[in-house]
C-alpha cells in the first residue's frame, strides 16, 4: 500500500491488491471475510455473485455476515439450502466450485458422525459394517 497523508491507500477494484478469484465456495467465503471493505465487493466472489444463481448467493451470504445466533449462520439454513439447490441446478457453472468441497466435506461428515457416537454405538456401526463388507459364504 502507498502511504498519503499518513494513511493507508485504499484498494481499487482491479488492483494487484485485490485477491484472486476463489476455486471454491469455501475459499471464497473466507477470502471475502478477510477482504478489506463490504465482503460482498470482494473480486474473489464475483463470478459466484455474477452467476445464474448470483441473488441466491448473495442473500445466503448476507444473511451470514448479518447473522447474530450463537451459531453464526444457524439461522441462514433457508438461504444456504435454497442457494445449493440453485447451484445443484446449474453445474456447468457452479461444478468447478462445488465438487471437491462436496466430496471432502461427504467423507468428514462420516468421520464426524463415527467419532460422535457412543462405545456402544460405535461397536454396532462397526459390526454392521464387517457384516456387510466381510460376508461368510453360508456353506462354511
Amino acid at each position: 500500500r502507498t502511504m498519503s497523508e499518513g494513511k493507508p491507500a485504499e484498494a481499487k477494484p482491479g488492483s494487484e491488491q485485490d485477491p484472486p478469484q476463489a476455486q471454491s465456495l469455501e475459499e471464497g467465503l473466507e477470502a471475502a471475510a478477510a477482504y478489506e471493505g463490504d465482503p460482498l465487493d470482494c473480486p474473489c466472489i464475483a463470478h459466484m455473485k455474477e452467476g445464474p444463481c448470483g441473488g441466491e448467493f448473495v442473500v445466503a451470504y448476507k444473511c451470514f455476515l448479518d447473522s447474530t445466533a450463537e451459531e453464526k449462520g444457524s439461522d441462514c439454513i433457508d438461504s444456504f439450502r435454497a442457494m445449493q439447490v440453485c447451484f445443484q441446478s446449474n453445474p456447468e457453472y457452479y461444478d468447478k466450485f462445488l465438487k471437491d468441497d462436496d466430496e471432502e466435506e461427504e467423507e468428514m461428515t462420516r468421520e464426524e458422525m463415527y467419532n460422535a457416537m457412543s462405545p456402544e454405538e460405535r461397536k454396532e456401526a462397526d459390526r454392521v459394517w464387517h457384516e456387510n463388507n466381510y460376508r461368510v459364504p453360508k456353506d462354511a
